[in-house]
């Protein structure tokens, strides 16, 4: 009879490591899982900043791309301006009004 108690006692003991290594096990198991969902919502936070901080960045350098680009028109502009008041302002010879005419509104006539 003590042979069985001895086995029936360790069957008991079994049982309970069993037991308590499952509930220590779900513990941690759930800790884990907590952990994990911090993390994630961590690195959504962080994606999230940096994706932010990536579009002004963006922005920023469309802006001065635009200014840049505005800057050069406004040379152009300008030093097209002043070309076209230096020809405008420049006397044509004779001969050159005359082939300047010829070509533009007399060709009309000739049918070329």
């Amino acid at each position: 009879m003590e042979t069985s108690s001895n086995y029936t006692d360790l069957l008991k003991k079994i049982k309970e490591t069993e037991e308590a290594n499952g509930v220590e096990l779900s513990e941690r198991k759930k800790a884990l899982e907590d952990e994990l969902r911090r993390l994630e919502e961590e690195a959504n936070v962080t994606i999230s900043a940096t994706r932010e901080e990536a579009e002004a960045t963006v922005n920023q350098e469309v802006e001065r791309a635009k200014n840049d680009a505005q800057v050069e028109v406004q040379k152009l502009l300008s030093s097209s301006s002043g070309d076209s008041e230096k020809v405008a302002t420049k006397k044509l010879e004779k001969g050159e009004l005359r082939r300047i005419i010829e070509e533009t509104v007399l060709a009309e006539f000739k049918g070329i």
